[in-house]
């Protein structure tokens, strides 16, 4: 119990005690007087009045809670628990950030039809020309694609200067991916002094273009005689001089005297796409014809050759008539060589004009 509640208490029976005490003492008429243990109760609840009275006016007093003397290895181990478990909720809360998508890099083949510039076989850039000289531009293609090229495929102009070539001319035998090939065109050089350039381009058989696109690039100077683009080789009308093979001395380039249809034919050439070659016999050399037909008409003509090497021979084919409308053309002629020798072919239409191509030389080393 409380001690000021203790004290007040002894306090009020104290105070009691000596009423009773002096009550008993003054000598009253005993009639009158008052029965003790109605005292006694009186004051018994005068002062459980009171002391109700004061606990109802104290406030209880709080209890306070025991001291705790803290362990430091405890609380190290408590800190350390709390610092994962926050930890713990940290990375649980937060979202973890995306990992970076690798690149993929993906390498496609090369497939169907491709080609690619190797070398100027003949024509290096910048040559010179005469005006209106005869020559043949001879580039070597590689197939990088994983097509055949068969004949159907053709290399065809795309821009700039066509030099009276055709618009197309077709690769002279199938050429496998990884293979390589010397395609050749017959070519006039433009009757005006300058430069002058042409594109070209590979296209498949169903004439869509493919691979590296190529060009010939000509000087045309001067009204001398034009210079071969076999390299180390000068041809000059009338004489060959060929390295390593004999002196060709062919016949003059023919004139031509249209006897009639004058006009029907232009721009006729010859090219061969192996001027100069060494290797092994026998060899089939390509002798390719270029010309223009203005009108509907029907041309016979036949190929006509010489050689000064004893005992060379040509197996050339006959006299041929076919009908032609309007356009340009490329008849091809392979010829099987079977021994060395150098000579000159050309094209002879005999009707209904006589009109004669170039003379295209060549020079073959057999091996």
């Amino acid at each position: 119990m409380n001690r000021k509640i203790t004290s007040t208490l002894l306090v009020l029976l104290a105070l009691v005690l000596v009423l009773a005490s002096c009550q008993s003492q003054s000598g009253a008429d005993p009639t009158a007087t008052t029965d003790s243990n109605a005292v006694y109760t009186a004051a018994a609840q005068t002062a459980d009045a009171r002391l109700t009275e004061m606990a109802q006016s104290t406030p209880s007093a709080t209890p306070e809670p025991p001291t705790l003397t803290p362990d430091p290895s405890q609380t190290a181990v408590y800190q350390t628990a709390e610092a994962a478990l926050t930890q713990a909720v940290v990375l649980s809360l937060t979202p973890a950030a995306p990992l970076p998508s690798a690149t993929n890099v993906v390498i496609v083949p090369v497939t169907g039809d491709n080609a690619q510039f190797v070398l100027d076989v003949t024509v290096p850039d910048g040559s010179d020309y005469a005006p209106g000289a005869s020559f043949t531009k001879t580039w070597r293609l590689k197939n990088t694609g994983t097509t055949t090229w068969s004949t159907d495929f053709k290399l065809t102009f795309v821009s700039g200067t066509q030099m009276g070539a055709a618009a197309s001319v077709a690769v002279p035998n199938s050429v496998a991916p990884g293979a390589t090939v010397d395609i050749s065109v017959a070519m006039v050089a433009p009757t005006t002094t300058g430069n002058y350039k042409g594109y070209w381009r590979m296209a498949n058989a169903a004439g869509t273009p493919f691979g590296d696109q190529i060009y010939v690039d000509i000087d045309v100077v001067g009204t001398g005689v034009a210079v071969t683009s076999t390299p180390g080789a000068t041809v000059t009308p009338g004489a060959t001089v060929t390295p390593g093979g004999p002196t060709v001395t062919p016949n003059p380039t023919p004139t031509v005297t249209p006897t009639s249809g004058s006009g029907v034919v232009t721009s006729l050439s010859m090219a061969v796409d192996y001027p100069a070659y060494a290797g092994t016999c026998p060899k089939v050399l390509t002798f390719a014809a270029t010309f223009t037909v203005n009108q509907s008409t029907t041309l016979t003509y036949q190929l006509e050759a010489g050689s000064t090497t004893p005992g060379f021979v040509f197996n050339l084919p006959g006299a041929q008539t076919t009908a032609y409308t309007p356009g340009t053309y490329t008849l091809s002629f392979p010829l099987e060589m079977s021994s060395s020798g150098s000579g000159w072919v050309l094209l002879h239409f005999t009707s209904p004009i006589d009109i004669s191509s170039n003379q295209v030389f060549f020079n073959l080393t057999c091996q």
